[in-house]
């Protein structure tokens, strides 16, 4: 990816989500402070700006050699490792609220779908990772 508009169009367009998504859970932090919600969302908050971190890296300076370092993969692993774990706090904190069955039935049929949505993308991940670490040898 050589063509430096497409880097900013994609920076352009990755920008924004992130930057929503984290507010959003600012905003959440600054309304429930308890303890267990803080943990979930400081999780989820640094997972995502790792994230963002290594895309704008990998956007400027695309080198297939770095992005297979074992370094760079044990980034990864522990930045979504936090999300993950954040997910599922969120999730057993919500389906064991009062509320939720009352007011967002569906949302438990969601949440349970997130929940396995993230542990299969997190199990994908650390085989592609094992995979490209074994084919090093």
């Amino acid at each position: 990816m050589k063509y430096f508009p497409v880097k900013i169009f994609i920076l352009t367009t990755l920008t924004p989500v992130f930057l929503a998504v984290i507010i959003r859970i600012v905003e959440a932090v600054i309304a429930k402070p308890s303890a267990d919600s803080l943990v979930m969302l400081i999780l989820v908050i640094l997972g995502l700006i790792g994230f963002y971190a290594i895309i704008i890296y990998f956007i400027y300076r695309p080198h297939w050699s770095r992005l297979t370092r074992f370094s760079v993969g044990i980034v990864v692993i522990i930045l979504a490792t936090s999300i993950l774990i954040g997910g599922i706090i969120h999730v057993f904190r919500f389906v064991s609220s009062p509320e939720a069955e009352a007011r967002f039935p569906w949302s438990l049929v969601n949440a349970g779908l997130y929940l396995l949505a993230g542990t299969s993308a997190y199990s994908l991940l650390l085989w592609v990772i094992w995979s490209i670490r074994r084919s090093k040898k």
